[in-house]
């Protein structure tokens, strides 16, 4: 069995990358999992600290520790994989790729040493798993769904940068096992999910791609703005003094 995860943010076009993904023949990608596997990576990360930590203490019956020693910290992550495999992710028996796509691996979600956590017990877990990074510009975040009711949009920014930069760091590191992709990329453009399939080693027809991009999703938008006016002032003074500043200046110094 192979593994591909779509590590992302909310409202990056990250379900229409899984539907893309389902397309294949052979995958089976699951949605969102409310991070439980953030959660596995800090038990598993937990042994083998601890393990590191108590190495030298006795292991007898009355000892505090009796028995840390004799538990396999590695076969432990890996039993913890194979069990979110067979319960969560579920690949039936036409399936020889399976993962899923995970919004909660922002600053406002999980610490910096928790993240670099679940990316690695992620890598280790599951064997040969790659990953795809799926980024979008934070201003078109802050428009979409629930963002657009948050009046901290400064913070709203540091939170995708801050995701962002995570990414980069990790792509780095994994190498040949990571890829990224902009929502503009294949944002009402079929053709743009090209790259990623020959990264996958896959092909689809284009009357296949056209009618992944061609699907809008409702998932999360409302038909019309019920945020009330105070809020939509609170934003609107936003984007015309700190919001535009922020955004000129960067591309001011972008193009020096």
């Amino acid at each position: 069995m192979q593994y591909v995860f779509v590590i992302t943010y909310g409202r990056s076009g990250s379900t229409v990358l899984m539907n893309f993904l389902n397309c294949i023949d052979g995958y089976c990608i699951r949605g969102e999992n409310n991070g439980a596997v953030n959660a596995l990576a800090l038990s598993a990360g937990r042994l083998h600290d601890a393990q590191d930590e108590y190495a030298q203490t006795k292991q007898t019956p009355s000892a505090p520790w009796f028995g840390l020693l004799n538990t396999d910290a590695e076969a432990y992550a890996l039993g913890l994989g194979d069990v979110f495999s067979r319960e969560f992710l579920r690949p039936d028996e036409n399936t020889h790729v399976t993962g899923f796509k995970e919004i909660r691996f922002t600053p406002d979600d999980i610490s910096d040493a928790e993240y670099i956590q679940a990316i690695d017990f992620m890598a280790a877990a599951f064997p040969g798993s790659r990953f795809i990074f799926n980024t979008r510009n934070w201003r078109e975040v802050a428009r979409s769904g629930w963002w657009r009711y948050r009046t901290d949009l400064g913070r709203v920014r540091k939170c995708i940068e801050g995701a962002d930069a995570r990414f980069r760091d990790s792509m780095e590191k994994l190498g040949d096992r990571a890829f990224l992709i902009d929502y503009e990329e294949f944002k009402g453009k079929p053709e743009g999910f090209r790259p990623l399939l020959k990264w996958l080693g896959e092909e689809l027809s284009a009357e296949q791609l056209a009618s992944i991009t061609g699907t809008k999703l409702q998932h999360g938008q409302r038909k019309s703005d019920d945020r009330g006016r105070l809020l939509r002032l609170r934003r609107a003074l936003y984007w015309w003094t700190l919001g535009n500043e922020a955004f000129n200046s960067r591309r001011g110094n972008a193009a020096s």
